[in-house]
């Protein structure tokens, strides 16, 4: 499925390559937009009358949350538990390059495809449990079917990343390079995430006792392989 995802970009790319127009970098837009990947400042030129290339990069602030799980540990012959809170952080930056392709050139309806990249952090989790200080045998915070290790201060530093090159595909209303000063820009569309996977800063993930499927950021990583992306922009004409 990547594989044929990434094949519609790079076809999309190529036939507007040999489709160029006289009217390739003539124009410039600037375009500051929010949404679902926060903050977006782009800069977009026509290529041909049915289509506009836009790219920039889109800023998400640092917005936090707390989850709580379980940790697992044995020490002294015998296996403990407690609860942990942790704390998520969704700040990310991402670049993209994107192809709003007009099917009527009169009409500022658009498709969008291209992709994003960079960014591949999609949450940073980090912690403390006195449990887990001395690095007890197998001790770890149990996110889904993973327990994620801890330094020997108890500390958890890990996070879910997701693929570095991820297509987008959506609709649109507007125009990235305004016919006239501004324009206002509404779009709709979808990023290929890929399967999302925990990483931990403190050594290997290891398999828990118990396996929970009910927290926070094992419930993340099942609903973010697409993630939607809503964006509103404001769109000026450079020149």
């Amino acid at each position: 499925m990547k594989k044929f995802l990434l094949g519609v970009v790079m076809a999309l790319v190529a036939t507007t390559a040999s489709a160029v127009g006289p009217d390739i970098f003539n124009h410039l837009g600037l375009g500051v937009g929010v949404g679902l990947t926060g903050v977006t400042v782009e800069a977009a030129t026509p290529i041909t009358s049915f289509v506009q290339l836009r790219a920039g990069v889109s800023v998400m602030p640092g917005i936090k949350f707390n989850a709580n799980t379980e940790v697992e540990y044995t020490m002294d012959g015998g296996n403990g538990s407690s609860d942990v809170d942790l704390k998520g952080n969704l700040k990310r930056l991402q670049g993209q390059a994107i192809f709003n392709v007009y099917p009527i050139p009169t009409s500022s309806f658009y498709i969008a495809a291209g992709a994003y990249f960079g960014g591949k952090e999609l949450v940073k989790i980090t912690g403390h449990s006195d449990d887990l200080v001395g690095q007890p045998l197998n001790g770890g915070v149990v996110i889904g079917d993973y327990k994620i290790p801890a330094d020997k201060n108890g500390n958890i530093s890990g996070g879910i990343k997701v693929n570095s090159f991820r297509p987008y595909f959506g609709i649109g209303i507007g125009r990235a390079v305004p016919g006239k000063l501004l324009s206002f820009n509404a779009e709709l569309g979808v990023q290929i995430h890929g399967k999302p996977h925990l990483y931990s800063d403190y050594g290997e993930l290891e398999e828990p006792n118990y396996p929970d499927d009910d927290d926070t950021f094992q419930k993340i990583m099942d609903k973010v392989r697409v993630y939607p992306n809503l964006t509103f922009r404001l769109c000026f004409r450079a020149f």
